[in-house]
């Protein structure tokens, strides 16, 4: 990875001018959590910072003991020099694309992202920056997702046909 503010560790992603890991995978003094799901959201972290939504749910998840700090969309905090904000992600609710600014560069991270309005989560929004780290698991082309006005639709005809024959 070519970039000021990033490296790949086997932790995952380290920011090391603002000691601070991302959605890491062991022991760290500091996290930056994307999305309360167990594959970002981890227990070993001596802080965390998430937005609201996400802290809510990582203390229900992990203990309502764990040290949260709560960053709302857009809102900047400054950790030794580097600027570090949170912005929708459109995942699931709570879900943060993290924007980090310093060492003159801007580096966002996605997160498990999505770029369609499922009118729960706050719409993805896209965010300027010089090195931009996005989750792809999704992307590969075993992955096929209809519109969701399709797949309302087949929720819709599935419940109306349970109705019909008394299931519901």
């Amino acid at each position: 990875m070519n970039s000021k503010l990033l490296k790949y560790t086997k932790k995952g992603l380290y920011c090391s001018q603002a000691d601070i890991y991302i959605d890491p995978a062991g022991k760290t003094n500091r996290a930056i959590i994307t999305h309360a799901h167990s594959d970002h959201a981890r227990r070993g972290s001596d802080s965390y910072l998430a937005h609201p939504v996400t802290a809510l749910l990582m203390r229900h998840r992990l203990g309502s003991k764990i040290n949260v700090q709560e960053l709302e969309y857009g809102r900047k905090v400054n950790i030794n020099g580097i600027s570090i904000s949170l912005h929708p992600a459109g995942h699931v609710p709570g879900s943060a694309q993290v924007r980090l600014e310093g060492c003159g560069e801007i580096a966002v991270i996605s997160g498990d992202y999505k770029l369609e309005n499922d009118r729960l989560s706050t719409p993805f929004e896209p965010v300027k920056c010089d090195v931009f780290v996005t989750e792809t698991t999704f992307a590969l082309p075993i992955y096929k997702w209809e519109p969701q006005e399709i797949i309302y639709k087949k929720i819709n005809d599935w419940w109306l046909r349970n109705k019909k024959n008394g299931i519901v």
